[in-house]
Parts: C-alpha cells; structure tokens; sequence
C-alpha cells in the first residue's frame, strides 16, 4: 500500500468542530511516503478534507 504521512495530532481537538487537525509531513518540502505490505497494516483511517467555505462544484467521485 502506498502510505503518505502525517504529523501526530495535537494535543487537544479544534474548538469549533471537535475533530483533530492533521498536517502533513514534510521532508524537503515534499511529502512523506513509504510501500508498506498489507500485512503490516493494523487499522485504516477516513480523512475529511478542509474544504472551506464551499466544495468546488466541478469535484465529483470521478475527479477527485
């Protein structure tokens, strides 16, 4: 599986929605990634992304 990185969440979750903040990890200014077998994973996780104040009405399940 391709894996890109993140940076441990904050102590405390954001104030207005309850929900941790992530940022991603950096080396270099490029992302962190890694290949990891399958077998290595223990859990997934469902990121939300930051949309603002409105989705793009040209993002669909096919585009993005």
């Amino acid at each position: 599986a391709y894996i890109e990185w993140f940076e441990p969440f904050t102590s405390a979750p954001d104030r207005h929605h309850g929900l941790y903040k992530l940022s991603r990890s950096l080396r270099g200014g490029e992302k962190v990634a890694s290949i990891v077998p399958l077998a290595n994973i223990v859990r997934s996780v469902h990121l939300m992304p930051n949309f603002g104040a409105v989705v793009p009405r040209e993002w669909t399940s096919d585009t993005v």
